[in-house]
């Protein structure tokens, strides 16, 4: 194996000087970018998985806490905040606190601005904060204890506690702390997060809090701006249907990256005491029906910036109850030869079988500047053997991007340039691949350099005779690249030994 992982090595060496010369470029992935695996929550590998549900029992699950969970309350004309149940979050990831290292797997969560997670002052699952040398209490003059964003106080011992609120009645309560923490391979020093010793009703002791991705200042995006320039980015795989999407993870990218060609992008829009992530809808088409958003109380007026949020914690695409009644009629009319059929699930309103829809209609949604086209698995998901329904639900609050609509999307948050790119992707492609090179002991940098590389293949058709330009492929390798053969034979040997 060791002669084998040489020759890869050295072919790989040669190509990096002399075939692949995206891998050279420092703008592509640069030194200090890294990223995480994250597990949807209904998947074979997360402490969650019932193996007694069926695939339309999870989904009815996950639909459930989509329209339970994410309850956006308006508290002025600009400004919303979420209330969150406990078990909103759809991915997980593995994150280590304290030294030595105390491994918790938390929700990650770009609607909250704290990174907390579960501790206890006795010997159990959760992190003992005695136990680590590293682990030191904020104090009440600290700035980070007059966050506009969370609720804080001062102790009897002048050191900082936080509080959050759930929906429901229940909190969460502690110290405010900081600690070294360990992710995708990184160690970060010095990190702020809470410590909380309150039971949460609805929080399991398999898994360990929160993680922040808001736009405040204690989440851990603004806390990693030393490390890595502040931007992130995510590859959300389909909602796990069978065994094989199961397995697969989806990725979690701190840092820069290239997102190359067919990229859009949109302007973020700041909301005064929001960590929300907002973004200006201008409207959907469907087929050939372009149906513009408009002031819910009076069309003729100029449209809010801001009017929907990505929400990676919500399954469901929400938009405002008039527009979507009108894209709903619209999906008829172009469906108009296919009978609707009810949802066994009892929670959508728009369902037909399967076999009967053909090709669904073409749905665009139009952010300001950017043009992200949906497709049949971003708008409707499969409830049963034989029927789907469409993944998109009417709000009276603000219009939301779910996770359904998001998946096979790279989606990059920019918080330096304040926007939001996409970019169609497969988040499945390679994933298989990239972890066994993880797993064979290859550096974080080295599999970056192949990621670009496997990421910027072009190819060309003959036509005639006639090569056209050349365009991206979304995956494998053009014929005849020199890197085919020992990729094989590195997934074949490596993976059958």
């Amino acid at each position: 194996m060791r002669v084998f992982s040489l020759a890869l090595g050295i072919a790989l060496a040669v190509l990096y000087t002399v075939g692949c010369s995206v891998v050279t470029t420092a703008d592509v992935i640069s030194s200090s970018t890294f990223s995480v695996d994250l597990i949807h929550r209904d998947s074979i590998r997360s402490p969650f998985y019932d193996h007694g549900m069926t695939h339309s029992q999870r989904l009815a699950r996950a639909l459930q806490r989509s329209s339970d969970s994410a309850k956006y309350s308006k508290s002025n004309s600009s400004t919303y905040k979420a209330q969150i149940i406990p078990d909103r979050g759809e991915h997980l990831m593995n994150i280590s606190f304290g030294n030595p290292s105390h491994q918790v797997l938390a929700i990650i969560d770009t609607g909250s601005d704290l990174v907390w997670i579960q501790c206890s002052k006795h010997r159990g699952p959760n992190f003992n904060p005695k136990l680590s040398s590293t682990y030191k209490a904020v104090g009440c003059k600290s700035k980070w204890c007059d966050s506009p964003f969370i609720a804080t106080s001062c102790s009897s011992t002048k050191t900082c506690q936080f509080a959050t609120a759930y929906a429901g009645g229940t909190y969460s309560d502690g110290d405010l702390a900081t600690e070294t923490v360990k992710l995708g391979g990184r160690v970060l020093q010095d990190i702020v997060f809470g410590c909380s010793f309150r039971k949460v009703d609805g929080f399991e002791e398999t898994w360990g809090g929160v993680i922040g991705l808001g736009r405040g200042d204690l989440s851990l995006v603004s806390q990693l701006h030393t490390l890595v320039i502040p931007k992130f980015s995510y590859c959300l795989i389909p909602f796990p249907t069978d065994d094989h999407l199961s397995k697969l993870s989806s990725k979690l990218i701190f840092g820069d990256i290239d997102f190359g060609l067919q990229t859009v992008s949109t302007p973020l829009v700041q909301k005064l005491l929001s960590d929300f992530y907002h973004v200006t809808l201008e409207g959907i088409t469907v087929g050939d029906t372009r149906l513009n958003y408009s002031d819910s109380s009076n069309p003729t007026k100029e449209m809010h910036k801001g009017n929907m949020i990505l929400d990676s914690g919500s399954t469901l695409t929400k938009l405002h109850h008039k527009l979507y009644h009108k894209v709903e009629a619209a999906i008829k009319e172009n469906l108009k030869n296919v009978k609707t059929v009810k949802d066994p699930l009892k929670q959508m309103s728009l369902c037909y079988r399967a076999k009967r829809v053909k090709h669904a209609p073409k749905i665009t949604m139009h952010f300001e500047g950017a043009d992200v086209r949906l497709l049949r698995y971003n708008a409707f998901f499969t409830v049963s053997k034989r029927i789907i329904c469409l993944a998109i639900a009417p709000t009276s609050d603000i219009s939301v991007f779910g996770n359904v609509a998001q998946s096979n999307l790279l989606v990059g948050y920019d918080l330096e340039n304040k926007s939001i790119s996409f970019r169609r992707t497969d988040c499945t492609s390679w994933d298989f691949f990239l972890h066994s090179l993880k797993r064979m002991g290859f550096g974080i940098k080295w599999i970056a350099w192949i990621r670009a590389c496997l990421q910027s293949s072009t190819m060309s058709v003959l036509i005639n005779g006639t090569p056209t330009s050349e365009f991206h492929i979304g995956r494998g390798l053009r014929q005849g690249n020199p890197m085919a053969p020992f990729f094989f034979f590195l997934i074949v040997v490596e993976n059958l030994n």
